[in-house]
């Protein structure tokens, strides 16, 4: 058996792992009436919503989950994943079979998020198709994929950061809390700072892990001029007080959030003893 071999096996048995807790399908119908509910609303007063609008709501139904839900998935799926296996006793029990670190941190990892990858999907589609049952035909739906890619790279901000405190803590609810502590610390911090006036506090708050987990992927939708003029009050209000912003900007944000944290739970990892909840 070879590494990346190796490498799936651990991928296998995080998805069944967190597949086997009924949280984990709560979640995912949760994520399911999460995308139906706007659309439900909305069907109501058809009468008021304009056709160019109508004929894009499918941005609605990519987008109305990833502000805020698909990042509370992230925490809560990253929050447990080494963690637990230090509560439950079994992380000895799997290094102790023929695997490097390195082959199950990357296991673990990338069980996690593409498990997270797969939630996403299933909203994107509850979108997509009810879009198209409550509202007729729909326009510029051959982005749905490169918006639906840019939705599950904005997660590696928060994924990548509550995965790190899962090692680091080694214990799941602090793990957990830390990363939604984070996550709202960012997000009010940022919130002040969008009334205050000035590039300087513009700046400051761009550097913020919420703003480009939240703003990249309305950021290009505007870019690829997806919203007509009736969608306005949605890209502005859409992210609460996070704004839109370059793509470029929020895209490396990312990715140099996501090397520093995955850097720092791996020399945690590798340094320390497994058989410890928390050194």
């Amino acid at each position: 058996m070879n590494a990346l071999q190796r490498i799936a096996v651990i991928l296998w048995y995080e998805w069944r792992r967190a597949l086997a807790k009924k949280w984990v399908i709560v979640l995912i119908v949760l994520a399911i009436l999460f995308e139906a509910l706007p659309f439900l609303i909305l069907s109501q007063n058809m009468a008021g919503i304009l056709t160019d609008v109508r004929e894009t709501m499918w941005v609605a139904g990519v987008l109305s989950s990833q502000s805020l839900f698909i990042q509370i998935m992230a925490i809560q799926i990253a929050g447990s994943s080494m963690s637990e296996e230090y509560e439950q006793g079994t992380a000895d029990i799997l290094l102790s079979k023929p695997i490097t670190r390195v082959e199950y941190l990357v296991g673990k990892f990338l069980g996690g998020f593409l498990l997270l990858s797969l939630v996403e999907a299933v909203t994107t589609i509850t979108g997509l198709v009810l879009s198209f049952v409550v509202f007729g035909a729909q326009r510029n739906i051959q982005f749905v994929p490169l918006i639906f890619v840019t939705v599950v790279y904005a997660t590696l901000v928060f994924y990548s950061l509550t995965f790190m405190f899962s090692e680091v803590f080694r214990r799941s609810n602090l793990a957990m809390f830390a990363g939604f502590g984070v996550f709202l610390v960012s997000y009010f911090v940022g919130s002040y700072m969008f009334f205050l006036q000035g590039q300087f506090y513009k700046d400051i708050s761009q550097l913020l892990p919420t703003w480009s987990a939240m703003s990249l992927p309305m950021s290009l939708v505007i870019d690829l001029n997806l919203l007509p003029s009736g969608w306005a009050a949605f890209a502005g209000g859409g992210l609460g007080f996070t704004a839109p912003g370059d793509v470029r900007l929020a895209a490396t944000i990312i990715v140099v959030y996501t090397v520093i944290f995955v850097a720092l739970t791996y020399l945690r990892f590798v340094r320390s003893d497994v058989t410890k909840k928390a050194a």
